[in-house]
């Protein structure tokens, strides 16, 4: 059963072995949250951008420490389709390279709007697929997951 929490997924790079990081840099919490995590490691220090720099592969920025940058697509978000390919690309490397826990922060799906209650359900929708697709995949690639969300995406009740 995957584990649940509310936090930043640079935080959470630090107690797994494989940390999946959906989104973008722009003018947002996680440039805030890259940079402080970036200058902490020397290794990381000179990348501007992990999601155009480092993007789509496995980056090791300790010893058996590992990133996996996945810049989302349209409207900020991802299809149920896209996010189950780029997920299962990270967690088929991790079953070959036998990481045995790993965090992500997942991504939105691609019906955002100006409707504030839409948006709030379709987060939920996307959360309990991601809760789902993560029961699977801990099965499936032996791996412990941690889904992990500045808001409160993934502990908040169902609506």
């Amino acid at each position: 059963m995957p584990h649940t929490s509310q936090g930043d997924i640079f935080q959470a790079a630090e107690r797994v072995q494989l940390a999946i990081v959906f989104g973008h840099l722009g003018f947002n919490e996680m440039r805030k949250r890259w940079v402080t995590f970036a200058q902490k490691h020397q290794e990381l220090g000179h990348t501007k951008d992990p999601f155009t720099e480092l993007g789509g592969r496995a980056v090791e920025w300790s010893p058996r420490k590992w990133l996996w940058f996945v810049a989302e697509e349209d409207n900020h978000g991802m299809t149920d389709v896209q996010l189950e390919k780029a997920l299962d690309k990270a967690f088929a490397w991790a079953s070959r390279n036998r990481i045995a826990s790993a965090a992500t922060n997942g991504v939105a799906d691609t019906d955002h709007s100006r409707d504030t209650a839409a948006n709030r359900r379709s987060d939920a929708k996307r959360a309990e697929w991601l809760k789902g697709y993560a029961e699977q995949a801990e099965l499936k690639y032996n791996v412990a997951i941690e889904l992990i969300s500045l808001n409160d995406v993934f502990v908040r009740g169902s609506e």
